[in-house]
């Protein structure tokens, strides 16, 4: 079911007063409206589900002919989307990010990648947001699967104005794309940012000592929330948004290794192959020379119980737990200097 909205903010005109009217609705929801209300000013785009529309879905509701539920059918979701694009429509395909990824992952790498279809996969539940559903819905492999794919755009928003934002982006970007959303964080963001642009990444607050890299909702939260529990130790943090993580900003990773003592990479995926593997494969190829720390999930499937919230937790994937990580791994002069503030703290 998709949540109903509130007020007369137009989101397409005004999008920060739309979801000033609309707080409660995560970015996987906002994801929902907001392509319905482009789809009024683009007649190309149209929205295959997979058994994921439910009652009063928006863009049945405004578009019903460019609306199709497939049903449980990933891999015939993606062969549909993959031949309309061919006859020129913008085709967005909706589902969970472990089978869009993986239950369809010959379709999306045929189809999409090597046929550079205009086809947007666009998957919730990434990372351990399915918590209570087990290894089964949580996606921790995915973001290592589709960067590796030639062509593949890869973004994940940190909050749900940067959903609006890379949403309407999409539409214009010809070729197959990767958008990945959580499912119960209902991020707003508290001051302004950089102005969104496909690629470029976005400095969220300067530092110099450690450089945090961070990409999605809930990667990007929890670096800005250690940065501030590190400042009250003394340790001055950059936190990069790194929302689009292939093609990688590369230039935005080379001035902040090159102003930073330390870069650590923040996301709600596997520490093999996602940011961290990205980061690290160009700090080496751009010889950097510079510590690389990758936070993220553990080399483990997770078959805990729990809420999404406590499941991060487990995998140190919160800001105190990153904080705390961060300055054992500083370098021993800088570390050395901070040890009375510690024992103070």
């Amino acid at each position: 079911m998709t949540a109903p909205v509130q007020g007369g903010a137009d989101l397409a005109v005004a999008p920060e007063a739309w979801l000033g009217e609309n707080p409660t609705l995560s970015n996987r929801q906002v994801f929902r409206h907001a392509l319905a209300r482009f789809a009024d000013e683009d007649p190309r785009v149209v929205l295959l589900e997979a058994d994921l529309a439910g009652g009063g879905d928006p863009f049945e509701a405004r578009h019903p002919g460019r609306f199709i539920n497939l049903g449980i059918c990933e891999a015939t979701m993606l062969d549909v989307a993959c031949g309309m694009a061919a006859t020129g429509q913008v085709v967005f395909a909706h589902t969970f990010a472990a089978f869009g990824a993986m239950r369809a992952c010959e379709q999306v790498r045929l189809g999409m990648a090597y046929g550079r279809a205009n086809v947007k996969l666009v998957c919730d539940y990434g990372g351990l947001s399915g918590a209570f559903f087990g290894p089964t819905h949580h996606a921790i492999e995915d973001l290592a699967i589709l960067r590796a794919m030639p062509g593949m755009t890869v973004v994940s928003p940190a909050d749900a104005l940067e959903t609006v934002q890379a949403l309407r982006a999409l539409i214009d970007l010809d070729g197959p794309v990767y958008l990945r959303l959580g499912r119960n964080r209902v991020s707003r963001r508290e001051t302004s940012w950089p102005a969104f642009e496909l690629g470029r990444a976005m400095c969220l607050r300067e530092g110099d000592d450690v450089g945090l890299i961070a990409h999605g909702d809930v990667g990007v939260a929890v670096a800005l929330e250690a940065a501030g529990r590190l400042e009250a130790q003394g340790v001055s943090a950059r936190v990069m948004n790194m929302h689009t993580l292939k093609p990688l900003d590369e230039a935005a990773l080379q001035e902040t290794a090159e102003r930073t003592k330390l870069l650590v990479t923040v996301e709600e995926h596997s520490v093999l192959g996602g940011l961290g593997g990205a980061v690290c494969e160009s700090v080496c190829s751009l010889g950097l020379g510079v510590r690389v720390v990758r936070t993220g999930i553990q080399d483990r499937y997770d078959a805990t119980a729990g809420s999404h919230e406590e499941l991060l937790q487990r995998h140190g994937l919160d800001g105190a737990a990153l904080a705390e990580r961060i300055l054992h791994a500083l370098p021993r002069p800088r570390r050395a200097a901070l040890v009375p503030a510690l024992r103070r703290g």
